[in-house]
């Protein structure tokens, strides 16, 4: 069973800015329950850290796209292009990216600043079984490793998916995202890329990406299981193919974009 097919389009909207002087109580849980090893509390419009560092959550500020990407804060993070779960529309419309505009202070807070400080907590997860399969290196931080294997026995349960979850493309890569300067998911060992042959990547399918029109014209392009996707977001992981720039073999672990 494939993701649907539908005749319209994801429209991908962006929540309202929060400019208030405290933290609203429904994004504070979401965050204390997704990361429940290093968050602490809300004071006013800073999210306290166990270790009692203030970060804020929101600087109130409206941005360009470009400003999103490149600095995002918390608040952003969380509100702005909300992340759909379940099944989605063939074509996620122009700009919708949901789960992209990340902080990068928040991540690198968490799982390190520095290829040296991400490394000291890296391990090795047999993927997708102990008996011959790859390693797949990932953060131990926030239990990623024990997601993935949870994951993984999900799917060796589906023999039908094989192809897909096999011969895959890698976790961690300390790295750019392709054409910027902000660091890869897979820079913290947080990222899965599975089945390169067997999935789609937007710059792959359409070469001539840099020519406007044509970033501006692309159309949604997925052979990856409906299946895979669901079990991944059971364990707290988003897609790469809900986005408009798709990349449907990339998960990456984000429970705060997933818990209701």
């Amino acid at each position: 069973m494939h993701i649907p097919i539908f005749q319209i389009l994801l429209i991908c909207l962006p929540a309202p800015k929060i400019t208030l002087d405290t933290i609203p109580p429904a994004a504070l849980s979401r965050l204390l329950r997704a990361y429940p090893d290093h968050l602490w509390k809300a004071e006013g419009n800073y999210l306290i850290w166990k270790d009692s560092t203030a970060m804020l959550f929101d600087d109130g500020l409206l941005k360009t796209e470009q400003l999103y990407f490149d600095s995002a804060d918390i608040e952003d993070q969380l509100h702005y292009l909300p992340y759909p779960i379940g099944p989605i529309p063939d074509t996620p419309s122009y700009g919708c990216n949901p789960g992209t505009y990340r902080c990068n202070a928040f991540f690198q807070k968490m799982y390190g600043s520095t290829e040296a400080q991400v490394r000291k907590n890296l391990t090795i997860v047999k993927w997708p079984n102990k008996i011959n399969g790859q390693n797949l290196v990932v953060t131990k931080i926030n239990n990623v490793d024990k997601h993935l294997l949870a994951v993984a026995e999900e799917l060796n349960a589906r023999p039908e998916l094989k192809k897909y979850i096999t011969n895959i493309g890698g976790g961690f890569n300390w790295r750019f995202i392709s054409g910027t300067q902000r660091p890869s998911p897979h820079s913290y060992g947080i990222a899965i890329d599975i089945n390169v042959k067997n999935a789609h990547y937007w710059q792959w399918d359409y070469p001539n990406y840099k020519d406007q029109t044509v970033e501006q014209n692309i159309r949604w392009r997925n052979t990856v299981p409906w299946e895979i996707v669901q079990i991944f977001e059971n364990h707290g992981f988003i897609w790469g193919g809900k986005w408009y720039h798709y990349d449907t073999m990339h998960f990456e672990f984000r429970p705060e974009l997933i818990l209701k």
